[in-house]
């Protein structure tokens, strides 16, 4: 008889693990497998969210845009800059990106490559009125924006193996030890002696005759090997969206200040809410090895005698001595089973709602100096997070016989709640003349203070699942400067811009560091109410070895490279 027992195949995937167990009944025939579960209850989101950027004029400034603010994205970079747009006006960004990471990693089983992925989204709107008040000039603007972008996309094949032992309880032969089929019976005979308590009668002896009975136990130890070939794939994709009113005046001639609302949601305007796809496909093996060993044991001594011509029984006199005697295996069976199977998780975040605001500042110091400053509050977001488990499972005998297949399927939904973190940045700009400006701008966010919360749950870092505290993410910096000529021809205005950027994201141990360039022109068409005003910008972003928290106890570097195109046109009513 065997008794059931279960071995785990263990998928690292992006978020976690995913440990995925086969049972085996007591006939020791596989009874299928668990519904996967994924250990850490915190969204398959690898990292943290990123601002996508907003506009093709700040972007083409490698975004050193804080104390530039001059088009109606500046409900993003800094509200106050609204006060230097003098005319209605109405806005459209559009934004495609594409993503190339290489990945490596230490671990010859374990095979990553190069996932290449691409996203594109309206990434601002606006329309823009303004209008003067007590004398002063005041703006009033309504902002839909990309606020963060999700996409991400992950794969890898491996080779995973292991065994495992497992004792199974011992069978013991029923004790009877004067069944000659039950046991073996060895006599040894000993020289009758006299028993001296009672000599008389003359003659009168018992005789002792040890006797060896072999009782038969057997213990057997089952252990389990097997090795699998697993390919695990990771989509995700989805952005967060903000719907912003903001209003600007100045204060005084030289400083203005502004304030914009941000209405965060997800899936405005056809676009995909977030959500995550984990597929994994594996196929292996798995020797089943039952070993038996024999143990014998000694019984204890007969003792028996003659009084007066009679035979009498003796044994009570006499102690009990047991002695245990193992041998080796006796004999073991192997059993060859194979199987495949298909697990998936999918992630859907809904009902995403938050709010918060963004305070900004412009001092004009004197005709070439500006000063700007932003601060973006801290801020909740509430969803709704349901998980849908999906798996299927069959396996085949040595003969090829399939001994069924095990499909599961499970969805749970919870309440869910990310704590985002506050935001400032500090820009100055130089103009050099009518035509040259230089502009710098320095900022940090607090990703320390970022967590994740499931409804009846504690914080957790979103990059690993741990406590959150446990792996605390430090804040992290960026750094930013852009130059901007204005070419003037007869009929129309050309700007150049370029600009360079380093910027800190948050990983578990350090942050990352990300290096960026951008390039960017555009052209304007007409003058006074009907001008129209297109901007075109691109940017090269690049890191190596980051992400490593992408897949857990898995020390995967990711060499970065991307780019990303953004087209604006505003038109002046």
């Amino acid at each position: 008889m065997l008794n059931s027992g279960t071995t785990t195949l263990i998928i690292p995937v992006p978020g976690g693990t995913v440990n995925k167990d086969i049972n085996w009944n007591s006939a020791g025939v596989p009874s299928g497998m668990t519904q996967p579960q994924n250990p850490n209850s915190v969204p398959l989101i690898f990292s943290a969210p990123l601002p996508s950027g907003s506009g093709a004029r700040a972007l083409g400034l490698a975004g050193a845009f804080t104390a530039v603010a001059d088009d109606a994205t500046a409900a993003s970079w800094n509200p106050a800059g609204l006060t230097q747009l003098e005319r209605p006006e109405l806005s459209i960004v559009y934004r495609y990106s594409h993503e190339r990471d290489l990945r490596s990693i230490g671990d010859s089983d374990y095979h990553v490559g190069e996932d290449d992925f691409d996203a594109n989204n309206i990434n601002y709107m606006s329309a823009v009125m303004p209008f003067r008040l007590f004398d002063r000039n005041m703006v009033v603007s309504l902002n839909y924006q990309e606020v963060f972008d999700f996409s991400q996309y992950y794969h890898a094949n491996y080779i995973e193996s292991g065994s495992e032992d497992r004792p199974i309880s011992a069978y013991t032969d029923p004790e009877n030890p004067l069944d000659p089929n039950k046991a073996l019976r060895r006599e040894i005979p000993v020289t009758p002696a006299t028993f001296p308590f009672n000599p008389d009668p003359p003659n009168t002896f018992y005789t002792i005759t040890p006797h060896l009975y072999i009782q038969r136990t057997y213990d057997t130890k089952e252990t389990v090997t097997h090795t699998s070939a697993n390919d695990v794939q990771f989509e995700q994709e989805g952005s967060v969206q903000a719907i912003t009113p903001a209003f600007a005046f100045d204060l005084t001639p030289k400083l203005s200040l502004g304030a914009a609302l941000n209405v965060y949601q997800a899936g405005l305007l056809n676009t995909p809410n977030i959500h995550s796809k984990t597929r994994a496909r594996y196929a292996g093996s798995l020797d089943r090895t039952v070993g038996i060993t024999k143990i014998l044991y000694g019984s204890y001594v007969d003792a028996k005698g003659k009084w007066n011509g009679n035979d009498i029984d003796l044994i009570d006199l006499f102690d009990k001595s047991w002695e245990e005697i193992p041998t080796g295996p006796e004999a073991s069976e192997v059993t060859h089973y194979t199987y495949s199977g298909l697990y998936e998780v999918e992630q859907r975040i809904s009902q995403y709602r938050g709010l918060n605001a963004t305070l900004g500042s412009l001092l004009t110091v004197s005709e070439q100096l500006t000063l700007g400053f932003n601060l973006d509050l801290p801020w909740k977001a509430h969803a709704r997070q349901t998980t849908t488990a999906r798996s299927e499972f069959e396996m085949w005998d040595s003969n090829g016989v399939s001994l069924g297949k095990f499909p599961g399927t499970s969805q749970t939904s919870k309440d869910v709640e990310f704590e985002y973190p506050l935001y400032w940045a500090l820009g100055s700009v130089w103009r050099w003349n009518n035509r040259l400006s230089t502009s710098f701008d320095v900022s940090q966010t607090w990703w320390s203070d970022y967590s994740f919360k499931e409804e009846g749950g504690t914080r957790k870092n979103p990059l690993d699942g741990s406590d959150h505290g446990e792996h605390p993410l430090d804040d992290c910096w960026s750094l930013r400067t852009g130059t901007e000529y204005l070419w003037v021809l007869k009929r129309t205005e050309i700007p150049l811009r370029g600009g360079l950027s380093w910027e800190q994201r948050p990983a578990i141990g350090k942050p990352d560091d990300y290096w960026g360039i951008s390039l960017g022109t555009g052209i304007s068409i007409g003058k006074g109410p009907n001008k129209v005003i297109i901007d075109i910008a691109y940017t090269y972003t690049w890191a190596n070895s980051v992400m490593g928290s992408l897949v857990p106890d898995k020390d995967i570097g990711s060499d970065v490279q991307r780019h990303d195109v953004y087209v604006s046109c505003i038109y002046h009513f």
